[in-house]
């Protein structure tokens, strides 16, 4: 991972609203499935809890379910900012929706 690649939350430059949540996301990049969690959701996109995040540009296919939805969403993202995790915070990758 680049340093420029990273953000901390003090540089937040949110244009949309993000809602906390905890929703388990499986994710494929290539031959490669993880499985992970989000932290929160916005109407552009969702942030991955991951020790080790992909490098920013990155394309996902992701598969979560929200709550009192049905079936799963299944949506390409792209990786837009890297969370180191220093601070206390948590590490993880900055997904927007390509879908």
């Amino acid at each position: 991972m680049k340093q420029d690649d990273t953000i901390s939350f003090s540089e937040d430059r949110r244009q949309h609203i993000r809602y906390p949540v905890n929703i388990n996301v499986n994710y494929r990049h290539g031959d490669t499935f993880l499985f992970s969690k989000t932290s929160n959701v916005s109407e552009l996109g969702i942030f991955l809890v991951s020790n080790a995040p992909f490098s920013k540009g990155t394309e996902l296919s992701l598969e979560f379910q929200t709550p009192g939805a049905v079936p799963s969403l299944h949506v390409r993202g792209k990786v837009m900012w890297v969370e180191s995790g220093k601070d206390g915070s948590e590490s993880g990758m900055g997904i927007q929706f390509m879908d």
